[in-house]
C-alpha cells in the first residue's frame, strides 16, 4: 500500500552517512589486502572498496589476487571487521538530521550495501537502532546487484509504498549516488574528509555537515 500522501522517503546509506565507518573499513580493507600480499594503500581501499556490496568487493579480492579467498582467511578477516566496528560511533548530527526529517511527515528507511546483520549491529552500537526498526533496513546481500546499480534503493521504495520519484536518497560513496540516479531519485551527496567530492558531482546537493541535510531535504521535496 502506497504511503506517499504522508510525505516523502528519505533513504539513508549506514556507512559514512549514519555510522562513521569508512575510516575504519578502509583501515582493515588495507591491512587485509596487505595480508593477502598485494601492494595497497588507505588511498587505495577509499578507490576500491568504499559504498559496495560486500559480495561484490569479494569478487574484486578474488580478481586482485588470483584466487577465491580462503574460507579461514576470510573469517579472520570478517572477525577483524566486527572488532572494528565495536569502536563505531555516529555521525555527528545524523540523529538530529533523522528526526527533522522525520518531523515534517517523511518516511525515513537505510539502504546499505552491509550484509542485514551488519547493519542493525552498527545502529545498536551507535544508539541510532531506535530510529530505524527491522522492517525499514535494507541491505543488498538481499537483491540481485549492489551499488552501483539501483537494486538496494528500487527495493527499499517499493517496500514502503513510494514511487522512485518521491525519494530522496543520502549517500557519500560514488557507487550511491550513482545507484540513486540509475533508481530515478534525487541524491543528497554528503561530503566527508574521506570522500573524494568528485565521487559528488551528479548530486541534487551537497553537504558536509548533517544540520544542513533537512533544508536541502526540503528543498528537493517541494512540490
Amino acid at each position: 500500500m502506497s504511503m506517499e500522501g504522508s510525505g516523502w522517503l528519505v533513504v539513508f546509506d549506514c556507512d559514512g552517512v549514519l555510522v562513521d565507518s569508512e575510516r575504519l573499513n578502509v583501515q582493515t580493507w588495507t591491512a587485509m589486502m596487505l595480508d593477502a600480499g598485494i601492494d595497497f594503500t588507505e588511498d587505495d581501499a577509499v578507490q576500491t572498496f568504499v559504498g559496495k556490496a560486500y559480495a561484490d568487493n569479494r569478487v574484486t579480492i578474488a580478481e586482485m589476487t588470483g584466487a577465491v579467498p580462503d574460507p579461514e582467511w576470510e573469517k579472520k578477516w570478517r572477525a577483524e571487521f566486527a572488532r572494528s566496528h565495536e569502536r563505531l560511533e555516529p555521525i555527528s548530527g545524523a540523529r538530529e538530521a533523522v528526526i527533522a526529517v522525520q518531523d515534517v511527515g517523511h518516511a525515513v528507511c537505510v539502504a546499505s550495501g552491509s550484509i542485514w546483520r551488519a547493519i542493525g549491529s552498527k545502529l545498536t552500537t551507535t544508539g541510532l537502532v531506535d530510529l530505524f526498526s527491522e522492517e525499514v533496513r535494507f541491505s543488498a546481500e538481499h537483491v540481485e546487484h549492489g551499488k552501483p546499480a539501483p537494486d538496494v534503493f528500487l527495493a527499499a521504495a517499493e517496500s514502503m509504498g513510494y514511487a522512485p520519484q518521491r525519494c530522496v536518497v543520502v549517500e557519500d560513496s560514488r557507487a550511491g549516488v550513482e545507484a540513486a540516479r540509475a533508481a530515478g531519485m534525487a541524491v543528497v551527496g554528503y561530503l566527508s574528509d574521506l570522500t573524494p567530492g568528485a565521487w559528488l558531482e551528479d548530486s541534487d546537493g551537497i553537504i558536509d555537515d548533517m544540520a544542513d541535510l533537512p533544508s536541502v531535504v526540503a528543498r528537493l521535496t517541494r512540490t
